[in-house]
């Protein structure tokens, strides 16, 4: 006898390379069978999902669910998880070792959500950007990633110019040194967030910034139109990128509030550089330092790449399985296979006219979204929440924004 059983909708795993309408049963926290029919006598619980996709729990790469300062936590972590069709996410950087105690407490000991961290390489990230080596702590990322394995996959590090002008690329070093001893992953941020009078990021210390990478780290915002993030000032890719994704390195487009641009996303993808995954950014805290706003969710940025000509298969590849492999988590998440814990998104694909808005505040019309019907974590079913926007999960239409769209 199963536990949950989900009937009639169309499991798309790519780990296994599965398009088909099959059954789903649960028993536990572990999927138990899938087959092309289940008799609904078999489970205690029958959820019918005809007409809908079924995918491995769905997985942000790259998200902020905690605010430095404690008391500015004011949105639950779930509402860039569960409440919105993802099971799994990855907090990139919001705290440092020296406030990594108030995140669990803070995010950890609240969510549905399974949340891992890559620490910032600098000690507390509560007093903001940091600019004095002495702000740096490999020994505090290296205890806490010891101490926490299961939780911390990496240390977070920024490549842009407040911290490269005050320090170099000793920060990158440091960070280096921290991933190695501990044996995490680096995410590297590109791309030069901040005043537009600033002195930006040279070519040559971007270039040598992605040639410190090595199989298993992360470079994020490849898709971003500020200056030194994949192109050069004439508009070529870096060739460090391409080497970098050649020899493992994992390649994040990670939208925000500043990091996705139509024509940026164009001219890279016309380059031959894919993405391998399609993590967020996404701030929840919103108001909180450089945010204005609550960002986007993991559905809606999906919109965009389906708008970009990938096809539904390939967008679940990276939000599945691809990411599952850049955290180091594949053989636990990622997939739908027999034995594995029951991560599950049931997801509705919506035909229309969705406005789909660049970090510049340029425009299309999509005509897919997405939205959750219902998240599975660890066999438990969760209804979706309420969206981060007056919109919902998926993309505003026109009217909703009160904007004019054009083709």
């Amino acid at each position: 006898m199963y536990d949950l059983l989900l009937k009639g909708g169309t499991i798309l795993d790519p780990s296994q390379i599965i398009h088909q309408r099959m059954d789903l049963a649960i028993t536990g926290n572990k999927i138990s069978q899938l087959s092309p029919s289940i008799a609904e006598t078999e489970a205690a619980e029958v959820v019918d999902v005809a007409g809908k996709i079924v995918t491995p729990g769905l997985i942000d790469i790259h998200t902020h669910v905690f605010a430095p300062v404690r008391e500015r936590n004011i949105n639950h972590p779930d509402m860039a998880g569960v409440f919105g069709g993802v099971t799994t996410v990855a907090d990139a950087g919001s705290p440092g070792p020296g406030n990594f105690q108030d995140f669990s407490e803070v995010v950890l000991e609240q969510a549905q959500t399974k949340v891992y961290s890559f620490l910032s390489i600098f000690r507390d990230r509560s007093s903001g950007m940091m600019t004095e080596e002495s702000d740096i702590d490999v020994d505090g990322v290296v205890k806490v990633a010891q101490e926490r394995p299961g939780l911390v996959k990496g240390v977070k590090v920024l490549v842009y110019p407040r911290t490269v002008q005050a320090m170099g690329l000793r920060h990158v070093e440091a960070a280096r040194a921290a991933a190695r001893e501990a044996g995490i992953r680096i995410m590297m941020h590109i791309g030069d967030i901040g005043p537009k009078d600033q002195i930006p990021t040279s070519p040559e210390v971007t270039r040598q910034a992605l040639s410190m990478l090595e199989p298993g780290d992360i470079i994020t915002h490849v898709l971003s139109p500020l200056n030194g993030a994949a192109l050069d000032p004439e508009g070529k890719l870096f060739p460090e990128l391409k080497e970098a994704q050649e020899r493992g390195v994992i390649l994040d487009p990670a939208y925000g509030d500043f990091n996705f641009s139509w024509e940026r996303a164009e001219a890279v993808l016309s380059q031959g550089l894919i993405p391998d995954t399609i993590g967020t950014d996404i701030e929840i805290q919103s108001g909180v330092g450089m945010r204005a706003v609550s960002t986007r969710g993991l559905l809606e940025y999906m919109a965009f790449f389906l708008d970009l000509g990938f096809s539904l298969e390939e967008v679940v590849r990276m939000t599945t399985v691809n990411p599952a492999k850049g955290l180091g988590i594949e053989h636990r998440s990622g997939s739908l296979e027999v034995g594995r814990e029951a991560d599950v998104s049931v997801l509705e694909v919506l035909e229309g006219r969705w406005q789909l808005t660049d970090a510049i505040g340029v425009s299309r019309v999509g005509s897919k979204a997405l939205v959750p019907v219902a998240t599975i974590k660890s066999g438990q079913v969760i209804e979706p929440g309420e969206g981060l926007h007056p919109w919902g999960w998926a993309p505003p239409t026109a009217v909703e924004a009160g904007v004019e769209v054009s083709d």
